[in-house]
């Protein structure tokens, strides 16, 4: 028996923490483990054919962060398209009943699941007594007359307004990689950096620019200045890539897997004149 909430929880941001304070409380009041049952991947990617919208929370940032928060149990599901073609009453009686158990269903406003997305707090609320858990539904997190929500945040990053994502995400935004090898001309120029290859390239990179960052790696978290773009001064291939130059770290980072919290939103990307100019503005 559990307290359960199922969702995409995409950014796992104030609205979301809401819904998740008021299933650690439940859970704990009545002496039941907690429970989130959410997806690896955006179900968009499954079923659309040019899927948006970009997704803010990789599986591990989202297992990582939900247990952070307190829950007890945390099932990523592979959203497959056998998945997304399964009934709601299929998804319901067969995945979430039969493995977990529920004695309480925690739903948000947009709380959905089952094709056709028919799996929504009226369709749970009409099969209640028959399968012997009650329904629980959460407000919504108010912010200016709106939710809110992921499509939210994900318009500030696009948009270079980190400080307003962070705060609705209540925690800085986080991209995860393995680092790579890239152009070195960094190295040449006094100031090497690290580039990351997202581990889901379905991730959402924010808007170019110079970003003040903090940097998780295996042993240490350091502070660092993050590029995001395509380098115009020293590269000419017009790729958007995330460098980051890691302050005080002189190690070597090759296939080292690094989580880079965005701090501070700089500046835009500049084109300089050349590398001299670059290094001496």
């Amino acid at each position: 028996m559990c307290v359960l909430s199922i969702g995409t929880f995409d950014g796992i941001h104030l609205g979301h923490r809401k819904l998740l304070a008021t299933v650690r409380a439940l859970a704990s009041e009545q002496a039941l483990r907690s429970v989130i049952v959410s997806y690896t991947d955006h179900p968009a990617f499954v079923l659309r054919k040019h899927p948006e919208p970009k997704m803010l929370c990789p599986s591990l940032i989202k297992q990582q962060e939900l247990l952070r928060l307190g829950i007890d149990d945390v099932a990523l599901l592979d959203f497959t398209g056998d998945l997304a073609s399964m009934s709601a009453m299929d998804f319901l009686r067969d995945i979430l009943i039969a493995r977990w158990h529920p004695r309480y269903i925690v739903v948000g406003y947009d709380s959905h699941f089952g094709k056709g997305r028919e799996g929504n707090k009226e369709f749970l609320e009409i099969h209640a007594e028959a399968f012997g858990y009650q329904v629980v539904y959460v407000e919504p997190l108010m912010e200016e007359g709106h939710p809110i929500s992921s499509s939210r945040i994900r318009k500030h990053l696009q948009q270079g307004d980190l400080d307003s994502a962070n705060r609705l995400l209540g925690r800085p935004y986080r991209l995860l990689g393995t680092v790579v090898q890239g152009l070195a001309r960094g190295r040449a120029f006094g100031f090497p950096t690290a580039n990351l290859a997202l581990s889901n390239p379905h991730q959402l990179i924010p808007r170019d620019g110079i970003y003040l960052s903090r940097v998780h790696l295996e042993d240490a978290v350091l502070f660092g200045l993050t590029n995001i773009g395509s380098s115009p001064t020293v590269k000419h291939t017009g790729i958007i890539e995330i460098e980051t130059f890691v302050i005080d770290y002189d190690g070597d980072l090759y296939d080292s897997k690094m989580q880079v919290e965005l701090l501070k939103y700089l500046r835009e990307e500049k084109m300089f004149a050349n590398t001299d100019e670059l290094i001496w503005p």
